[in-house]
């Protein structure tokens, strides 16, 4: 690999690099300066061709260095035991000890309405009424679920995605789901952004097994809530699926080629800068929808898992 290459296995060497070298770098799958100069860094330090690329003799010492450090360095890091997981994400959004919204962002007031507090919409406190009740169904399933989020902090990207990828090196495999809620400028007039509306769901860039997860989610949602009840939006650009394909950080940093058995996905339910849309999304009956069609895809991951691993 060299400046310019992209995908899967770039994210790989970035997160090694950074782990190694207890450096900042982005892991985006994007090969440029800032990863060649880490690469000819961990190239200086162990006495390696200083180049930039990552080729065979480069990604060999690097995968030992990794391994010795991280994987194989005591046996009380394993369980011993595959087990399936949800690790489940409840966003963006926190809430003081004195029960005050505090995060920037990630509300909108409508006013004339009741909504959380008093013509308020927390997307914060949404996320986590709905991961709760996700939770709870899971457990009444036999699935069990692994919380990224603290109680009513919000908690660092960084943070959640370092849980997630400790959990799966000690035997554990299965998804990510993240909740959110979209939102679009306030700038936008009065009667967009009452328009924009609608589902949408994201992975990672590139085909992979989270790509599964994500159309079966879409079709899941579509499904339970009903055709012809919302809006559900689609990439434009099409590569033969629904879902979105951005690199947020809690999917770029977790979907690894290190984690075979993992995927990541993350759900928009609807715009919160829409009046009409904020309604439907805090409806009782579309939670409850919303949270029978994720255990439908939780159900779904864990049969195509269960019968893979432990074959």
């Amino acid at each position: 690999m060299k400046r310019g290459d992209q995908g899967p296995k770039v994210k790989t060497l970035q997160y090694k690099l950074r782990k190694v070298l207890n450096r900042s770098l982005s892991i985006d799958g994007d090969y440029g300066p800032s990863t060649e100069k880490m690469v000819r860094l961990f190239q200086k330090l162990y006495n390696l061709t200083q180049d930039g690329h990552a080729g065979p003799k480069t990604n060999e010492k690097l995968d030992d260095v990794y391994k010795t450090m991280f994987k194989q360095n005591s046996e009380l890091l394993h369980f011993g035991k595959r087990r399936f997981v949800v690790f489940v994400d409840a966003g963006h959004g926190g809430i003081d000890e004195k029960g005050k919204y505090v995060t920037p962002g990630k509300r909108a007031y409508h006013k004339g309405e009741t909504m959380h507090e008093r013509g308020h919409y927390y997307e914060g406190f949404e996320n986590r009424l709905i991961a709760e009740g996700f939770i709870e169904a899971c457990t009444n399933a036999g699935i069990m679920c692994v919380r990224t989020y603290h109680p009513y902090k919000d908690t660092s990207l960084s943070e959640r995605t370092e849980l997630i990828r400790s959990w799966l090196r000690r035997g554990y495999y299965g998804y990510l789901h993240s909740f959110h809620s979209n939102a679009i400028s306030s700038s936008n007039s009065a009667a967009k952004l009452d328009a924009t509306q609608g589902f949408m769901v994201f992975n990672t860039r590139g085909n992979n097994f989270s790509d599964k997860i994500a159309d079966q989610h879409f079709k899941n949602v579509k499904a339970t809530v009903g055709e012809d009840n919302w809006k559900y939006r689609t990439q434009s650009k099409t590569d033969g699926d629904v879902d979105y394909e951005v690199n947020f950080q809690i999917l770029r940093e977790t979907d690894l080629q290190e984690f075979y058995w993992f995927g990541a996905i993350l759900d928009e339910w609807g715009f919160h800068s829409s009046k009409t849309d904020t309604k439907f999304i805090m409806q009782p009956e579309n939670r409850i929808k919303r949270i029978e069609a994720c255990l439908k895809t939780a159900r779904w991951v864990k049969k195509g898992l269960d019968e893979v691993v432990h074959a």
